[in-house]
């Protein structure tokens, strides 16, 4: 009887370690990879983030012209067989110029984007300030420091607007900083992989 528990848990364990091993051949390749990818793009987005975000514009402008291509002969597949499908015609036809207007003048469209972005950020800090004005007048809860940094994001959208490249560069560099965080995740999840096949 020991015997034979004995030999059971020596084939759980090979199993468990053949397991341990398959997983570490499909992911331990990929995982390096996906770092190096991550790595390597975070660096060039430090170094010339403008170049980047021209290049990131060239790409959504391709995207748009491509979905909008999508759905405009859809829209007329649909016209001609259900009598509709207008709206995905000129919704189509709508993203083709967008995604033309942003392979031909790609700063001035991803200046557009910034604009779009920043009124609704300024938007947002006025409501912000009429709040905490509101909470001065209440005398409630935390509202000199809810004043300042209403002021504070009043601030940042006003500069964002006389300077929207910055804003854009802003954006490019808060991605570099995410993709650099995504390439040591990947690191560490393949050190834990490495350690984990020595075990077994």
């Amino acid at each position: 009887m020991p015997k034979t528990k004995k030999t059971s848990n020596s084939k759980r364990t090979s199993m468990i370690a053949g397991s341990i091993r398959r997983l570490y051949n499909k992911s331990a390749p990929l995982l390096i990879c996906e770092a190096l990818l991550f790595g390597v793009a975070a660096v060039l987005m430090f170094i010339k983030p403008v170049a980047v975000l021209t290049a990131l514009t060239f790409v959504i402008g391709v995207a748009l012209v491509l979905f909008g291509l999508y759905r405009t002969i859809a829209g007329f597949l649909v016209s001609r067989d259900m009598g509709g499908g207008w709206f995905d015609v000129v919704f189509g036809l709508v993203n083709v110029v967008l995604g033309v207007l942003f392979c031909i003048y790609p700063v001035g469209s991803v200046v557009s984007l910034v604009y779009i972005f920043v009124l609704l950020f300024l938007f947002k800090a006025l409501r912000a300030l009429i709040f905490s004005i509101n909470m001065i007048r209440a005398k409630f809860g935390h509202y000199w420091f809810d004043l300042i940094m209403s002021l504070v994001l009043i601030a940042l959208a006003v500069f964002l607007l006389v300077y929207p490249v910055a804003g854009a560069v802003v954006m490019i560099y808060y991605l570099a900083i995410s993709l650099l965080l995504y390439a040591a995740a990947d690191i560490y999840m393949y050190i834990e992989l490495l350690k984990l096949k020595r075990l077994v």
